[in-house]
């Protein structure tokens, strides 16, 4: 019996539909009787650092606090879902380094794509002028360069995708019960 969780981190631009996949997955691993957290970054966010801007420095404050969360969480046996943008390689570096067992998915669709779903209206507020810091239009995005899973959800479904980190999952042999 492995005492460590697994951190799942789920990285790509505003509405690429990293949350969506997360909770698909979450709901997967729950109904296997997995001890699992996700970890949101709007509600991490929202509730632990409701102050914190979207600069470079608070991107990278935002996710390091996210990286410690899930480092905690997982070295006590419960599975982390991490959906968040984490912009910079260097960002998502660390976290792999602080999590023993880690898979990066990339949530990869076109900007394009993510500007017409925009379920919260942050690229219709971009276009009004109101933000200017959004990662993959105002500000770098580096796509993962090496991800365990690439979802690319402008051509695959939720469910699609959601199967694929589940197959990697199971593929290093991390769908065992705690």
């Amino acid at each position: 019996m492995n005492a460590r969780g697994i951190v799942i981190w789920f990285t790509g631009v505003p509405a690429s539909g990293k949350s969506t996949i997360a909770a698909a997955v979450q709901k997967e691993l729950s109904a296997r009787g997995l001890a699992v957290e996700n970890l949101d970054s709007d509600q991490v966010r929202a509730n632990l650092s409701p102050n914190l801007g979207y600069t470079v420095e608070a991107r990278d404050e935002n996710t390091r606090r996210l990286a410690w969360m899930s480092q905690m969480l997982s070295k006590h046996g419960i599975n982390v879902i991490v959906a968040a943008v984490s912009p910079l390689r260097s960002h998502r570096d660390r976290a792999r380094q602080w999590c023993e067992q880690f898979v990066e998915v990339f949530v990869d669709c076109p900007t394009e794509v993510c500007q017409q779903r925009d379920p919260k209206g942050l690229y219709a507020r971009a276009a009004r002028g109101e933000v200017n810091d959004i990662a993959g239009l105002h500000m770098p995005y580096e796509a993962p360069n090496g991800a365990e899973v690439h979802c690319p959800t402008h051509r695959a479904t939720v469910d699609e995708c959601a199967q694929a980190v589940l197959d990697k999952l199971e593929e290093i042999n991390c769908l065992h019960l705690l």
